[in-house]
């Protein structure tokens, strides 16, 4: 065992276990939205809520949280029960607002809610709290971090938590929208699309391959490129490629090429991240080699918006397949592969089965996928796909640590 694994079996399994619960909940949450599709909602409930109770639910309380541990776990030593206490009280705080925001999302999304005499948007205010909760753990990790070597993991955790604080700049401008007199779908669209960039391509990316290295056991030394190269342009091309979620008709040319600056220095940062990987002792597993998969598959997906074909990244279909590729397929599955490293191998499998099972069928819906080869029931099958990595996750929530 690591001293890793050590400090975040001794620490922070429950703050997993708790990760674990919150991705049933968003997952069955994903269920009911495709029913929805095909199938009467109960009275109050609608689509666009579910959508947002289920993303933000996975955004708060399923891939940020294990992130954040495991970065707590690389600045803490084994038997630091009181610097482990302090990560702790945070990490239950922002789980807390994250359970908490779910059934405002689920039942008003950012509509307000009566309550007494006021109306107020409870799950906006919700949020903002627990974006709070991660500028209180940015505080936490800084005071351990500033005293200790800079090690390759840890250069990618720093450069994700700072994408994490600045994602949420777009998320606060939202909210600061919202209350304001100005009428600008496009300003409210482009802000969201800049925390949502940063937030997959800074945090999750950048952390989920600090945890990857880690697990490969690689030095810096071993890397014979330069170490800004692997974060560097994947931090900054995050910052820049909001345009392309948005209508590609109201972009202008100075936002356009910026948007395709940002993709290259992305893409530059992931190509050199695989050609490395693919040199450790990871390969040598089945498990880990799938989550390089998924992080190939994610290069070839962006650098695809190089291509004449008139295919626009941010199209309604293409975007929900790109999220669940980044999210469910190589954040999540890399998550549970660092945290099982020798175990649970049936269940990992599992795992994976399901989430290509759900990339193969939103495939079928993004409106590129063959018409021959799309099924009439395709409807009914999205729905299905998206219960099956729930049943793996179940068997780890209930399965003794």
């Amino acid at each position: 065992m690591t001293a890793i694994h050590q400090v975040l079996k001794q620490e922070f399994s429950a703050i997993w276990k708790l990760s674990l619960l919150s991705f049933v909940i968003a997952a069955l949450t994903g269920v009911l939205y495709r029913y929805g599709f095909f199938g009467p909602l109960p009275d109050g409930l609608h689509l666009s809520n579910i959508r947002h109770a289920h993303s933000h639910l996975m955004f708060f309380n399923w891939i940020t949280p294990p992130i954040l541990i495991w970065m707590a776990a690389a600045v803490l030593s084994p038997g630091n029960q009181r610097s482990a206490r302090q990560f702790k009280i945070c990490l239950y705080n922002m789980m807390g607002l994250g359970f908490l925001s779910w059934p405002y999302f689920l039942l008003y999304g950012y509509r307000p809610v009566a309550i007494g005499s006021a109306s107020l948007p409870v799950a906006a205010i919700l949020s903002g709290m627990v974006m709070l909760t991660w500028y209180w753990f940015g505080a936490l990790y800084y005071g351990r971090r500033k005293k200790l070597r800079a090690t390759f993991p840890l250069l990618l955790y720093d450069a994700a938590l700072a994408a994490l604080v600045v994602s949420s700049l777009g998320a606060w401008g939202v909210s600061v929208y919202q209350f304001s007199s100005i009428e600008s779908p496009l300003i409210s669209k482009a802000l969201t699309s800049f925390f949502l960039g940063l937030f997959t391509e800074g945090w999750v990316v950048l952390g989920v391959l600090g945890i990857v290295w880690s697990a490969a056991n690689s030095s810096e030394s071993s890397l014979k490129i330069n170490q800004n190269w692997f974060w560097m342009p994947l931090l900054f091309g995050s910052m820049l490629i909001f345009p392309f979620s948005l209508d590609q008709s109201i972009l202008t040319p100075a936002m356009l090429y910026s948007a395709k600056v940002g993709l290259l220095l992305i893409l530059l940062s992931l190509v050199l991240h695989l050609y490395r990987l693919l040199k450790s002792s990871l390969i040598s597993s089945g498990v880990w080699l799938v989550v390089l998969m998924f992080l190939g598959l994610k290069v070839l997906f962006q650098a695809g918006a190089f291509l004449p074909t008139g295919i626009w990244p941010g199209e309604h279909g293409l975007r929900i397949l790109y999220l669940h590729l980044v999210l469910l397929g190589f954040g999540s599955t890399g998550l549970i592969a660092a945290f099982y490293p020798t175990s649970e191998r049936l269940t990992k499998w599992i795992y994976i089965i399901g989430a290509v099972a759900i990339l193969i069928t939103l495939g079928m819906f993004s409106g590129y996928w063959p018409k021959s080869l799309i099924p009439g029931n395709l409807i009914y099958l999205l729905a299905i796909t998206a219960i099956l990595p729930v049943i793996p996750i179940i068997w780890l929530l209930f399965k003794k640590a």
